[in-house]
């Protein structure tokens, strides 16, 4: 069995301030070692279960984010920026199951620990044929693509609470509750370590019941931005049309298609903000 894993930085065990998701400071240091630690965690529950291969790749911010001297030797790291399939990338076909860890809510999601949609200062609200979806509701379907199912997905209650709407009946695992956008209460590292052991277990044990998302052939981007300015330079990448001030639309070939000029077009409004 192979299994992908991406892996983002803000829904780790123990993350909760800015300080922990870059920069210089001690604290954005601990932080990747907390990553790269509940990694790890993931890892050897997988082994045990009886998977054979597993590929990580880092999905947060610079992307280089976990310390490969202390990752488990045996999983290979796709590490640095930029990529082509960004926080999905490395997947394809000849994976039996992929698992989101690390992640966090959607944008504008009340007291969910640093809520926001792939580019925080940038997106307001993006939405997949209508509705709207996360980083774990995007990504799953960019994964459905290859006909992988996402099997598993980490981080706060909230994250959890929107992965059973953006993708289905999954495994979660809750590793903190959120008080706050930069406040949370870790469980104890025993129960989390307890948690992932059993949902890992039935995660693998039932993969073949977890069917990749049904995604359109053609699929409706929307992304609002928090900018009038951000729409206007985005609507200069060709197909993509204004929906009023702050929103664009795109219509995708499928779904590899669309995350590309997804990340093109925040790529974009990044430079106007």
């Amino acid at each position: 069995m192979k299994i992908y894993i991406s892996a983002d930085i803000e829904g780790i065990w123990g993350v909760v301030s800015r300080k922990h998701t870059g920069g210089d400071s001690l604290d954005y240091q601990r932080a990747r070692k907390l990553m790269t630690a509940e990694v790890n965690l993931v890892c050897e529950i997988l082994w045990e279960n009886g998977v054979k291969e597993i590929l990580v790749n880092d999905s947060h911010g610079p992307m280089d984010n976990l310390l490969i001297e202390e990752l488990d030797p045996k999983v290979s790291l796709i590490s640095g920026y930029p990529k082509a399939a960004s926080m999905m990338e490395g997947l394809d076909e000849s994976f039996d199951g992929a698992m989101l860890i690390g992640y966090h809510p959607k944008a504008g999601t009340a007291k969910g620990i640093f809520d926001h949609t792939y580019a925080g200062r940038e997106i307001r609200s993006l939405k997949l044929n209508g509705s709207e979806v996360g980083e774990a509701g995007l990504n799953a379907r960019v994964a459905a693509h290859f006909n992988v199912p996402v099997i598993l997905v980490s981080g706060d209650e909230r994250l959890c609470e929107d992965v059973k709407e953006e993708i289905g009946n999954i495994e979660t695992v809750a590793v903190k509750v959120a008080l706050s956008r930069f406040c949370a209460k870790n469980i104890p590292f025993d129960t989390m370590k307890k948690t992932y052991k059993s949902a890992i277990k039935r995660a693998v044990e039932s993969i073949d019941s977890f069917p990749a998302l049904n995604v359109s052939e053609d699929p409706v981007l929307e992304i609002t931005f928090h900018q009038s300015i951000m729409a206007e330079v985005a609507e200069s990448i060709p197909n993509i049309k204004k929906m009023g001030n702050n929103t664009i639309c795109y219509q995708g070939k499928d779904m590899i298609d669309l995350y590309r000029v997804m990340r093109s077009a925040v790529t974009l409004a990044s430079t106007v903000r």
